[in-house]
């Protein structure tokens, strides 16, 4: 399908609301259950009804639950509004969580980026997809707090998006919290430190970190592990390495560093590519963008013995130092969750990482 909606149609202002806000929405307050952990505020159009829970809130691991439902009108296509919490315990990048979502439902995505909103930073996706003879227009933003995921999911059709659009938007940068945790981590971090090169990094409380015995000069690294329940099998895998600079050796360049963590995949693990590695766009990795001496990364998948894995590899320049990141755990139409899990592991093994001093 080819999406008629541009990213020119997705307002990131309502101008023309702003003098007579006051006038047309009222700022709601509402305490789903009556728990304050849930309770929010939000702009919604005055003549509107609103429904304050869909039922029940009850804390199921990565399913949404209602927290309220606004519409002014129930007519086919017309504007709704619905907020939702997810409980996530575990570290998951909630930009690929949100795609990955939308994706599910038959979406395609016409634009997604974090915005830093008046309440907070929040992500931010526009997505279209044909529901029997319309177009349909949904745009979700998602936060953190602490180990609930709050998400602002306005929809509707195709025509009524231009009416519809600046009023959507009051209610995505309107919402806030009562009285959040603004606790942006979903779980505690822990610090692991690499020895000769020093340097530290931290990975998730769920994880386990050790320091790599060193086996060649000039060379430190560090892995860390996702383990099931039980701990006998590794669901997630983690490695940094930092390899200090040869004296007249020029600096490798981003596909000579693919190249050569592609080939010690295959010499320790017997590694066969399965699907070709692509260079990680701000797309991909949206956090990147503020990475300190981010090079690139990649993504691909990979014969493992039996297995299949999802493989990412990610490059860091620090003065004398570069550092290499490499994950791998299941694809994620195998098993979604510890996927995420490792992404996210990279993401905040890369956006840590600390040298001493």
């Amino acid at each position: 399908m080819t999406a008629s909606l541009t990213p020119n149609d997705i307002p990131y202002a309502a101008p023309t609301l702003v003098d007579t806000i006051e006038q047309t929405h009222a700022n709601l307050r509402l305490t789903p259950n009556d728990d304050p952990k849930l309770a929010y505020q939000l702009g919604i159009p005055k003549t509107w009804a609103y429904s304050k829970t869909f039922g029940p809130v009850v804390e199921h691991l990565m399913k949404p639950q209602g927290l309220g439902f606004f519409a002014g009108s129930t007519a086919p296509g017309a504007p709704v509004i619905a907020v939702t919490v997810t409980r996530c315990p575990f570290e998951i990048p909630v930009d690929a969580w949100v795609k990955l979502t939308l994706a599910s439902e038959g979406y395609e995505i016409v634009a997604a980026k974090y915005f830093p909103g008046p309440h907070g930073l929040f992500f931010d996706a526009t997505a279209v997809r044909m529901l029997e003879d319309r177009e349909e227009v949904v745009r979700t933003t998602a936060r953190v707090d602490g180990s609930n995921i709050f998400s602002v999911n306005t929809v509707c059709g195709r025509k009524q998006w231009d009416v519809a659009k600046e009023l959507f938007w009051i209610a995505h940068v309107s919402f806030h919290l009562v009285e959040g945790t603004g606790e942006t981590r979903m779980e505690p971090w822990k610090a692991v430190y690499g020895v000769n090169p020093d340097f530290q990094t931290f990975h998730p409380f769920s994880w386990f970190g050790e320091k790599v015995k060193p086996a060649w000069e000039g060379i430190s690294a560090v892995d860390i592990r996702l383990l099931n329940a039980a701990q006998t099998t590794v669901l997630g895998y983690l490695q940094v390495k930092a390899q200090r600079a040869l004296p007249d050796h020029p600096p490798r360049d981003l596909a000579a560093l693919r190249d050569d963590s592609l080939a010690k995949l295959k010499k320790a693990l017997g590694y066969v590519p399965s699907r070709p590695f692509h260079p990680l766009t701000l797309a991909d990795d949206p956090r990147s963008e503020v990475a300190d001496g981010w090079l690139g990364g990649f993504a691909g998948e990979a014969k493992l013995g039996d297995s299949n894995a999802a493989v990412r590899l990610g490059y860091i320049r620090r003065a004398e130092l570069t550092f290499s990141l490499l994950a791998l755990s299941a694809p994620v139409r195998d098993d979604t969750l510890a996927a995420l899990r490792t992404q996210r592991a990279f993401e905040i093994g890369r956006d840590t990482l600390q040298l001493p001093g």
